[in-house]
């Protein structure tokens, strides 16, 4: 989660040293490979090598820094195993706990904000290798534009909206291991992405909210409480300056002439989207990045389909569902929310680029846990009984 998001873990030495710290203890452990990891290293491979083939372009670093980054996740998820949604859970909980009392603190001390800057910050900036345009004291990151009636609430990660995605993370594993939607630490975890002002945390949480009401309320209460849902959005929508007013902004900017060096998430999806009807299937590669004046990385799930084409998004989210999918059986959830959380993520990634950090390939490799594996198996031989055992006992009755 840190050399993913979090600014004084950015930089590759942090990857490097996770990968090999994570690979001798996964050793160490005796874990074994599963065939998978094979296959999914194997098909991006292919990708690449197709990349280099059809565009004459190869890095090196970029090419290595990739299949680091899959096999550090891979280490990880393999060592912590079946806990590590406890894991998510508690850290982004504590970090959920301090954001709120610091940002707190600095809407009603404006002058504190002043004081960071000049004592704190610096002292920070020393011990942070990659400098990510951002001034941070490690557990709090501030916000770019500090200077505003209500600060946005980024936790230790690089910006808001990257805290958002955490959150919302944490948030679905949370309601899916209690089986409830408000609980103290749900609760705290919904504050908490309002505090972060993220248009994309915000939708994202409203499109699982519809869908896990709809799923697991009688239809009398779905017929009640969406609509107010849809109401509220849409007041929200119309009345808040980070929803209605920022995307519209974004849309008005993408229309402009000479729009290369506009930096919204609307442009660079439709940048990435023009690089994907060039290669639709296997993509245009990551190497282009260095040399493309356009911006283009503003827009995760779009980049993620420019980059590998439809064969390398479909690996990706449907390895990143299968898990979910086992998620939701494991802990007796209606399966159809791991779509919904795949639907959260996309809307996420739309407004950053991080389905090339370490930690949402992990998220794809949730499925291989063998506890998982083993309750989705023996939930769905259990519903296959409750089909078939109506029907056997009708015949029996008969003969």
């Amino acid at each position: 989660m840190g050399v993913s998001s979090i600014p004084v873990l950015f930089g590759n030495e942090y990857v490097v040293g996770g990968f090999l710290i994570s690979g001798l203890i996964f050793f160490i452990k005796g874990r074994k490979f599963d065939r998978f990891i094979f296959f999914y290293c194997l098909i991006f491979l292919i990708l690449f090598v197709l990349h280099v083939f059809a565009f004459k372009q190869f890095i090196y670093g970029i090419f290595v820094a990739y299949f680091l980054r899959i096999l550090f996740a891979y280490f990880v998820v393999k060592i912590v195993g079946r806990d590590i949604d406890k894991y998510i859970i508690q850290q982004i909980y504590f970090f959920s706990i301090i954001g709120l009392l610091v940002t707190t603190a600095l809407f009603f001390f404006p002058n504190l904000i002043d004081y960071i800057y000049a004592n704190v910050t610096p002292i920070f900036d020393e011990i942070t290798i990659v400098q990510p345009n951002r001034k941070h004291f490690i557990i709090y990151t501030m916000e770019l534009g500090w200077n505003v009636q209500l600060p946005r609430n980024a936790g230790p990660f690089w910006e808001p909206g990257g805290f958002g995605i955490f959150i919302f993370i944490a948030l679905t594993f949370n309601i899916l291991r209690e089986g409830k939607f408000f609980s103290r630490k749900n609760i705290i975890f919904i504050i908490t992405i309002l505090t972060t002002q993220s248009t994309a945390a915000y939708l994202a949480l409203f499109v699982f909210g519809i869908i896990y009401i709809f799923l697991n309320k009688k239809l009398v209460y779905s017929i009640i409480i969406i609509p107010c849902l849809l109401i509220v959005f849409n007041y929200a929508y119309t009345k808040l300056d980070f929803l209605g007013s920022k995307v519209e902004g974004m849309y008005e900017d993408s229309q402009k002439e000479g729009r290369k060096q506009i930096y919204s998430r609307i442009r660079s999806g439709q940048i990435n989207l023009e690089n994907f009807n060039s290669s639709p299937l296997f993509g245009i590669g990551r190497f282009f990045e260095v040399s493309d004046e356009e911006n283009t990385g503003n827009n995760g799930t779009t980049l993620l389909l420019a980059e590998f084409g439809a064969i390398g998004f479909l690996l990706f989210f449907v390895s990143m569902y299968r898990s979910y999918r086992n998620y939701c059986i494991s802990n007796k959830a209606s399966p159809y929310l791991g779509v919904s959380i795949i639907a959260g993520l996309l809307t996420l990634g739309y407004s950053q680029g991080i389905f090339q950090k370490p930690f949402f390939f992990g998220l794809c490799f949730m499925f291989l846990f063998d506890t998982y594996a083993r309750n989705y198996a023996r939930v769905k031989f259990e519903r296959a009984q409750l089909k078939f055992m109506p029907k056997f006992t009708l015949a029996r009755n008969k003969a």
